[in-house]
């Protein structure tokens, strides 16, 4: 595997942060603002990158759009309380999950594990007449289709795989961020809203998503059969 880069203008922050994921058996590269981090992204490649939103230098934002010209690695971003409005919007941009400061590195790493297995996954789920394709971020419902942000692909796969079941909301935020914390339950809640916010748009996709207290979150099945992973096809 290829090492995960960590890019962020506090130092003190940037060794802790480097110590836990090397503690967890990950090769870590550090850059110390934005023009380093830019330079080792054009020069080598990695398998995770943590962007911190407010850097030295060119800032996360334009660190991460020069990434996107050139590749697909997924990328965390970490934002200070005040700056929580700009992770969100990088959500909606694409950028793959967000950690508010201060937060315990142990949180970090969970996510790092929990976004390298969701890039691991089967390329496309299937239930029923919905068809997810993680790869591509879209969703596909009886021919309407949907853009999607990877935390929103992400959501959908775990319900769509456990289609007409519910999911509680602990095993689906563990699923999603490796634990089930209040980062992750404020995070889970903005996603779920944003999904509904797009699935509303079609009515047959609009009463697919479920919510119910105490019991979770339920992709219902219409059409066609229980939900199965397979591969994309490739051409």
């Amino acid at each position: 595997m290829d090492p995960l880069l960590i890019a962020d203008s506090d130092d003190v922050l940037l060794n802790v942060i480097g110590f836990a994921l090397r503690s967890a058996g990950f090769e870590v590269v550090a850059a110390y603002d934005g023009t380093e981090a830019i330079a080792r992204l054009e020069r080598d490649s990695f398998s995770l990158v943590v962007l911190d939103v407010e850097m030295r230098g060119p800032d996360g934002f334009d660190v991460w759009t020069r990434l996107q010209e050139r590749s697909r690695v997924p990328v965390i971003l970490l934002s200070e309380p005040s700056a929580e409005s700009d992770a969100l919007r990088g959500l909606e941009m694409g950028a793959d999950d967000y950690l508010i400061k201060p937060f315990d590195t142990r949180a970090l790493v969970a996510r790092v594990h929990a976004l390298l297995r969701r890039s691991g996954l089967s390329p496309t789920a299937l239930a029923g007449n919905a068809v997810l394709d993680r790869e591509g971020l879209r969703l596909d419902v009886a021919g309407a289709q949907f853009q999607l942000s990877p935390l929103e692909a992400a959501v959908l796969g775990v319900l769509m795989t456990s289609a007409g079941r519910y999911v509680d909301t602990r095993t689906l935020m563990s699923e999603i961020w490796g634990q089930s914390g209040t980062q992750e339950r404020k995070a889970l809640k903005q996603v779920i809203h944003r999904l509904r916010r797009k699935l509303n748009r079609n009515a047959t996709a609009s009463v697919l998503l479920e919510t119910s207290r105490g019991m979770g979150y339920c992709w219902q099945i219409v059409g066609g059969e229980p939900a199965i992973e397979t591969p994309l096809a490739r051409g």
